[in-house]
């Protein structure tokens, strides 16, 4: 699948923290920005690496990552499938008694294929599993559909995700259901300014127990090379339904491009 633009680092992503735990911020992260501004998957025979930080107006923090890679191949099975792993590989949490700081309560895995490769519109669907490593015990296991359209500079696309627990909790739901959507725009085709795209997102999410929240976010990528992008991120967390919480995000993503030469 051919690339609107390399791939970059943080797009807004954190779900919101009650009344359960955010699910892993990493792979929310990886999904969103497949909605207008990285491809559905990385390029055959590439690695993308992805490394971030997102911090709370409230002093908490969390040091976000993924890996993927998608086999080179002639089958939809090899060849138009990524495979990933993400997780938080820093969570820092100030509470009223002092400050607590761990590896993320979870790990992801994804395979992430594309089923529809258009001229404009992509689909791909990712089955998804979720080891609960810390708190919660099981795994959390489910599906998102993904599709996306591109024209001229602009790229816009929806999400569906769902997910049900092996053992379910107050902060570790029966089932959750999330819907997005997000819009992007390559300011100009050449020039400096070709290498900024602003954009926008919007999320809904309702967990099992729990009332529904709503979350908005914004930001800008900078492409600096084919290989290596850097993103600035606000996002706005449960802007309705729970808790709100606004976020400073900032991230960078390197892709290692071809690995094999032929």
């Amino acid at each position: 699948m051919t690339r609107l633009l390399a791939a970059l680092l943080l797009i807004p992503a954190l779900h919101g923290q009650a009344p359960h735990r955010a699910r892993n911020r990493a792979s929310s992260i990886a999904l969103r920005k497949r909605l207008h501004v990285n491809p559905l998957i990385t390029e055959p025979d590439t690695l993308d690496f992805e490394w971030g930080g997102a911090f709370s107006t409230g002093g908490s923090f969390t040091w976000p990552a993924a890996i993927r890679y998608t086999p080179e191949g002639r089958h939809i099975y090899w060849g138009r499938t990524e495979l990933s792993a993400s997780f938080d590989s820093l969570s820092s949490v100030l509470q009223p008694d002092g400050r607590i700081n761990h590896f993320g309560d979870r790990a992801t895995l994804a395979a992430t294929c594309v089923v529809l490769d258009g001229d404009k519109l992509d689909i791909a669907v990712a089955p998804q599993v979720s080891v609960l490593l810390r708190g919660d015990h099981g795994v959390r296991a489910g599906m998102t559909g993904i599709a996306r359209y591109d024209w001229g500079r602009s790229s816009a696309g929806v999400t569906f995700t769902w997910t049900g627990a092996t053992a379910s909790s107050d902060s570790n739901p029966a089932g959750t259901i999330d819907i997005g959507a997000g819009y992007g725009f390559q300011l100009k085709s050449t020039g400096p300014l070709s290498h900024l795209s602003p954009h926008a997102n919007w999320l809904y999410e309702k967990s099992t127990g729990s009332i529904r929240q709503i979350s908005l976010f914004e930001g800008v990528e900078y492409q600096i090379t084919d290989a290596v992008a850097i993103d600035f991120s606000g996002q706005h967390l449960n802007a309705w339904g729970g808790p709100l919480d606004h976020q400073i995000v900032a991230g960078v993503t390197v892709s290692t491009g071809k690995l094999h030469r032929h």
